[in-house]
């Protein structure tokens, strides 16, 4: 027989729900976890993620509960879910919460909004991006021919193109996925330019029959902006993203610009003459030259909001001479040859007042292609066969210096500055084992090294500093910018500059020691160099991190392949081995570093 006092006390607990044990024995079943939707999450790549769940899960009975990860990577410490994950892109992660008992289980989503990547080939048939923050290799392609990085369109838009280039792609470094341009025309897509927010110019078809296209990548909308294009096509954008090209008329070219905003092509110039578009100004205008009537070069300027204007024209003497570009500098400003019999005459337009100053008139001149940082343009003076001498003018205060007059032939290496003084690294030909470095101001200042042998370029450091090499590699020396001083040389066998170190002013450099090549780095700060590798085998600089490593590569012991390796200023670390076909693949960098993010 039942007690009804027990009879009335398990009811009142049933009723009520309470897990309470009633005197037969019996007891209410325990409850599995719950867990709640987890919001998709995001974090910045390189960082490592972290979520404490416990917000998202309850348990009835509060047992102690355990966590533990079913896929996408990451551990729990208690409640707490920790993941770095490797490289831009949406994950899943599946868990489980367990009671002891009773386990449940749920996903959530983390977006990885931004990476730091080096374009890499392995074995010449596929483009990888290595993120240099996870040290995580993630394939783009592996098909043949070899394909080739071009650009980052955009903040996440990688292209590349297959073979000889004529086939051009997209790889989406947030999404992982390729898509090809003009997939269903013959021949394919070539790329030709980008907008600053990543829209794509390409042209397709065979000469005279070219076609330009606008292609946005996002929405997959493309635009047939101009047909009959001439293989010579000159595709250029501007500072507002204003597509100038050249469109072929009856075998000949006219300028036109499009203007994606607007989805309007304008006509710029459509003389019956052929007209080619030449650079492209950071004011946003261009210019391009024009057959004129007397079959000379005449060089015109555009720019939207001014009009089309001829330059020299208020220089009647020059009015109607061969004229060349040669650079612009930060203010638009054009510098330009005209043609006077055998001589090149140096002059410059102002895009602010449309006057032409001359700046080197019954001489022969050569231009240097770079404008210094104070927007002085560096040209030689022609003498005679044997002897060219370095000349100098500012184009913002009209202040002119020699900066080499010697009877051989002065060849200007490069022009470069740390933001406040600009120099001409010069080497006479007559003299090869000097490198001078002369400041570009009204009195310049000289700074030779005397390299014991002939001596060359070797290459710009990124902070504005040269450095220069003995031509039989046994020296090289580097010119400090700031300090307006050639450096004690590095002395070895093998010397190569190879690229930018870790901190402003370091540098890469190849030494070869007991038959291999070792890798070394000048540390400015330091004054000093520091070993990156001298591990048995071959090291080469592949490139410089936004990670601040370097990344390099290495033919470990009898291997004929290269591997990747990667050095943070204590210690490297090996990125490659075998695949998963137990093959050595070789690898070489495919491009410079750069940032991606989603958006």
């Amino acid at each position: 027989m039942v007690n009804s006092s027990n009879t009335y006390i398990c009811l009142l607990a049933a009723t009520a729900l309470l897990a309470t044990s009633c005197s037969d024995g019996r007891s209410a079943s325990n409850a599995s976890p719950r867990i709640t939707p987890i919001p998709q999450q995001a974090t910045l790549g390189g960082v490592t993620f972290s979520i404490d769940l416990s917000t998202y899960v309850s348990d009835r009975e509060s047992a102690t509960l355990t966590y533990s990860v079913i896929s996408g990577g990451g551990a729990f410490a208690d409640s707490t879910y920790s993941n770095m994950f490797a490289t831009m892109g949406e994950y899943d992660v599946e868990f489980q919460v367990t009671d002891g008992p009773k386990t449940e289980n749920a996903t959530f989503r983390v977006e990885v909004t931004s990476a730091n990547l080096v374009p890499v080939t392995e074995d010449g048939t596929a483009l990888m991006l290595l993120d240099t923050a996870s040290n995580t290799l993630k394939r783009v392609t592996s098909t043949s021919p070899q394909p080739t990085f071009v650009t980052l369109a955009g903040t996440r838009n990688v292209v590349y193109t297959l073979g000889a280039g004529s086939e051009a792609w997209i790889y989406d470094a947030y999404v992982g996925q390729s898509t090809q341009l003009a997939p269903n025309l013959e021949g394919g897509a070539s790329y030709q330019a980008k907008t600053s927010d990543g829209k794509l110019i390409y042209t397709t078809g065979t000469a005279p029959n070219q076609t330009i296209w606008f292609f946005n990548p996002t929405t997959t909308v493309e635009r047939n902006v101009a047909d009959g294009v001439l293989s010579t096509v000159t595709v250029l954008v501007n500072s507002s993203d204003l597509v100038f090209y050249e469109d072929g008329v009856n075998g000949q070219a006219d300028i036109w610009f499009y203007d994606p905003s607007e989805d309007q092509a304008v006509a710029v110039a459509t003389e019956a003459t052929d007209e080619q578009l030449l650079a492209v100004l950071p004011n946003g205008g261009v210019v391009f030259s024009r057959v004129g009537s007397g079959g000379e070069l005449d060089l015109f300027y555009f720019r939207v909001g001014a009009g089309l204007v001829e330059l020299g024209t208020d220089v009647p003497a020059i009015a109607s001479r061969n004229k060349t570009f040669q650079v612009n500098d930060t203010n638009s400003k054009v510098v330009f040859t005209a043609l006077n019999g055998a001589n090149e005459e140096l002059y410059f337009w102002n895009p602010s007042n449309g006057q032409t100053t001359a700046i080197a008139t019954g001489v022969n001149t050569t231009v240097f292609s770079e404008v210094g940082g104070s927007n002085g343009v560096v040209y030689n003076v022609v003498v005679s066969g044997t002897e060219e001498d370095a000349n100098y003018y500012d184009l913002d205060d009209g202040t002119t210096a020699t900066l080499r007059n010697s009877t051989d032939i002065s060849e200007v290496l490069a022009v470069t500055n740390d933001g406040s003084t600009s120099w001409a690294i010069v080497r006479g030909s007559g003299t090869l084992t000097d490198i001078l470095a002369i400041s570009l101001v009204g009195t310049p200042s000289t700074q030779t090294w005397s390299a014991g042998g002939n001596a060359g370029a070797g290459g710009r450091v990124a902070n504005g500093d040269y450095v220069a090499e003995r031509d039989d590699n046994t020296a090289l020396n580097f010119f400090d910018v700031s300090a307006g001083t050639w450096s004690t040389p590095i002395t070895g066998t093998g010397l190569d500059f190879q690229g930018d170190g870790l901190d402003a002013g370091d540098f890469v450099y190849v030494v070869e020691v007991a038959s291999q090549n070792d890798l070394l780095m000048w540390d400015e700060s330091g004054a000093t160099s520091v070993t990156i590798s001298n591990t048995a085998g071959d090291d080469a600089w592949a490139a410089k991190t936004l990670n601040s490593t370097i990344l390099f590569t290495r033919k470990v012991g009898a291997n004929t392949t290269a591997d990747l390796f990667v050095w943070d200023a204590l210690a490297e670390t090996r990125l490659t081995d075998t695949g998963n076909d137990n093959v050595f693949h070789n690898y070489s960098a495919a491009g410079s570093a750069f940032a991606a993010s989603r958006q």
